[in-house]
């Protein structure tokens, strides 16, 4: 009878979702995001303004851009609770000059796409140190599939389109170093 095995899943494809509301804290977050995590390899056109969920409302006053970036360097998995946490370094820092700045930190997946958040809700699953994870697509038959419990804005059409561009970019160079 065959032995069931532990492996390590491959690297996720790491992104940030940014809201904001004056235009240069784009500028100041890229550069450093490329110096904490790699080159960006991707960066979304201006897409729906981001809306807070019930547990970001207490905390969030989201401006009026929403972008997000993808970067190089593939994770694991488990390093979303650091991404987390040094991504509210960073908004920490960024809301000195925009308050209205929000980091939403996920990864990419063959299988799904997963944001932190830092508020424990019904469909979030506890990783540690105060971060939970939020399945908000998955793909099933070669089609993106927004999860039942995943906030409006993942429901957007062109929010859609630029995720499922990002499966597609990471599915081509899943295997590439």
């Amino acid at each position: 009878m065959p032995q069931e095995i532990l492996e390590r899943p491959p690297g996720a494809s790491f992104f940030v979702i940014l809201s904001y509301q004056e235009e240069g804290i784009l500028f100041e977050l890229k550069a450093m995001a490329e110096k904490r995590f790699s080159k960006i390899l991707y960066e979304s056109v201006s897409l729906p303004k981001w809306t807070p969920d019930e547990t970001e409302r207490v905390f969030a006053y989201p401006g009026r851009f929403t972008k997000v970036l993808s970067f190089k360097q593939r994770i694991h998995r488990e390093e979303l609770v650091e991404k987390k946490k040094e991504c509210l370094e960073f908004q920490s820092l960024l809301q000195k000059k925009d308050q209205s700045v929000l980091l939403i930190p996920g990864y990419v997946t063959s299988h799904n796409i997963v944001i932190a958040k830092s508020k424990d809700d019904f469909h979030r699953t506890y990783l540690f140190q105060g971060v939970y994870c939020e399945t908000v697509y998955h793909f099933s038959r070669s089609q993106l599939v927004v999860a039942e419990s995943a906030q409006n804005y993942f429901r957007e059409r062109d929010v859609s389109y630029f995720f499922n561009t990002l499966r597609e970019s990471y599915e081509f160079n899943k295997f590439k170093s």
